[in-house]
């Protein structure tokens, strides 16, 4: 009875090949056929590792995703209780506001019923203005929501820069920062990009993703260059970023399961994930700008 040295099933006596995976039997009665063969296949396999590690790797960076983000998490080691105030901050704000926007949303719709029902039964009640006026307040609470919403991304993305130099992240500070000392350009930057996201959104979504990558650079210039306007830094962002716009996508998506992790835990490993991931993205844009200037000052 014979049995392949390659698969270990039964063949045949006098069987030149396997018949399940097709090994030559032949090889192991010639010893230079067989050395070749497994030369043959070794620097296959070491072809295919080197073409792993190229896959995983970002051109142009001589770095794979799994150094930066490894880098990420020393980075971060000792500093989830710094991020841990600032995402608290960011969220208490969100609730707030939108709490009084419910509320007053609310008494608008009731000041709408109050005031037809009072046209119809009795010339008591609330009166046009009233409504006026709170629908006044509904817009501004909204216009407010949206800019803090704005400000939440160029928040953690100034901790995420000032961690990696070692530094102590506190978003409150950061958030005054920009809302005061900047003169309204990192706001501006924010609420372009997001304006300009969804309107490619428009088209079936993709092109919205697409851009938001083309935008990723614009907090990181405008931190490093504090004269940019917000259009300047738009455009050398999308300047930057061609031909690197994939990269960071797959950078960004590979925190897929992550955020899965934050929808079963009701946001709660938000604590973890977005330190991680927001460090993680400007270990990768900053890289990227230390190379742009490199190859700019050849």
């Amino acid at each position: 009875m014979k049995f392949c040295p390659n698969c270990g099933s039964e063949i045949k006596e006098g069987a030149k090949f396997c018949p399940k995976c097709g090994f030559n039997i032949e090889q192991m009665t010639n010893p230079n056929a067989t050395s070749d063969s497994v030369k043959s296949r070794f620097e296959k396999l070491k072809t295919d590792e080197e073409m792993a590690l190229q896959l995983d790797q970002v051109e142009g960076l001589n770095m794979t995703r799994a150094d930066i983000k490894k880098e990420a998490q020393r980075k971060l080691s000792g500093r989830y209780g710094e991020w841990m105030k600032t995402i608290l901050w960011l969220v208490v704000g969100m609730i707030v506001v939108t709490f009084l926007l419910v509320m007053s949303f609310g008494r608008m719709m009731t000041a709408i019923e109050m005031t037809i029902l009072g046209n119809l039964y009795s010339d008591q009640g609330p009166t046009g203005f009233t409504v006026f006026l709170w629908f006044v307040v509904v817009i501004m609470l909204l216009i407010v929501l949206f800019l803090i919403a704005c400000l939440c991304k160029p928040v953690l993305q100034w901790c995420a820069i000032v961690t990696l130099r070692g530094q102590r992240a506190d978003g409150l500070k950061i958030f005054n920062y920009l809302v005061k000392a900047q003169k309204n350009r990192v706001l501006k930057a924010n609420v372009l990009t997001t304006f300009y996201q969804f309107c490619w959104s428009l088209l079936f979504v993709i092109p919205g993703v697409v851009k938001g990558a083309s935008y990723a650079m614009t907090n990181v210039l405008l931190e490093k260059n504090p004269e940019m306007t917000a259009s300047e830094a738009i455009n050398m962002s999308r300047k930057i970023m061609h031909g690197y716009k994939l990269e960071f996508l797959i950078m960004q998506y590979s925190f897929y399961f992550w955020q899965l992790l934050v929808g079963v835990t009701y946001g709660l490993a938000n604590f973890y994930v977005l330190p991680y991931q927001n460090v993680t993205e400007i270990q990768f844009l900053e890289s990227l700008y230390q190379r742009y200037q490199e190859n700019e000052t050849k």
